[in-house]
């Protein structure tokens, strides 16, 4: 399996049933830029400030090798029944959930995206740690946007965990350090799908783990 095969949240969420020396050589990821100087592959020095689109103050800006997203739009509250225990509660708060991680990714902020969560997810509770760390530290994300679109019915077999089929849809995944360096996470799968696994708990679905089907 090469570098690139696996995208970060395949490997950090442990879904994947793939030997620990391959998830090992997996971690490197498949495209690294930097510069003695700091600045990026382009020669353009890398800034926290603005990106290279000149659009007018308070108008949505996609990150750039200049700079992170600017004036991000909050999702909009999750619609009515996500909270339901019934199928179509699972689908609205995955929509919701998914709706945070892109905002996440954008701005560093996945306070919401968590209120989702089971405390027990680690896999992807890491992830998080991960990218508000590099915002923390200066640096930012380009692209990284994610679609989890549902393939077929929810369903259980004990009445206490449901799970969902999902297919994965995203580009890529750049981590811009403040000194300039660049690392890019993608996939070399036409299509991911992954399942993830569901309880309702003090009113409401926790999403516990996904798993990619391999």
């Amino acid at each position: 399996m090469t570098p690139n095969a696996l995208n970060r949240r395949s490997m950090l969420t442990g879904g994947t049933l793939i030997s620990l020396g391959t998830l090992l050589a997996a971690c490197v990821p498949h495209d690294i830029t930097t510069a003695g100087d700091g600045s990026t592959a382009s020669g353009t020095p890398a800034t926290n400030s603005s990106s290279s689109t000149g659009n007018s103050a308070g108008e949505y800006r996609k990150a750039d090798a200049k700079g992170p997203a600017q004036n991000v739009p909050k999702p909009n509250a999750p619609e009515n029944g996500y909270r339901a225990k019934t199928p179509d509660g699972i689908r609205k708060t995955m929509d919701a959930w998914n709706q945070w991680i892109n905002y996440g990714i954008q701005t560093g902020d996945y306070s919401k995206a968590r209120e989702f969560l089971s405390s027990t997810n680690d896999g992807e509770l890491k992830i998080y740690r991960e990218i508000e760390a590099l915002y923390r530290r200066g640096g930012w994300v380009i692209d990284g946007i994610q679609y989890f679109k549902p393939v077929g019915e929810p369903w259980t077999e004990d009445d206490q965990t449901y799970r969902l089929k999902t297919r994965h849809e995203w580009d890529k995944e750049t981590d811009v350090e403040p000194d300039g360096r660049q690392e890019t996470w993608s996939s070399d799968k036409e299509e991911e799908i992954y399942t993830f696994a569901l309880e309702h708990r003090d009113g409401r679905w926790q999403i516990l783990y996904s798993q990619i089907d391999v």
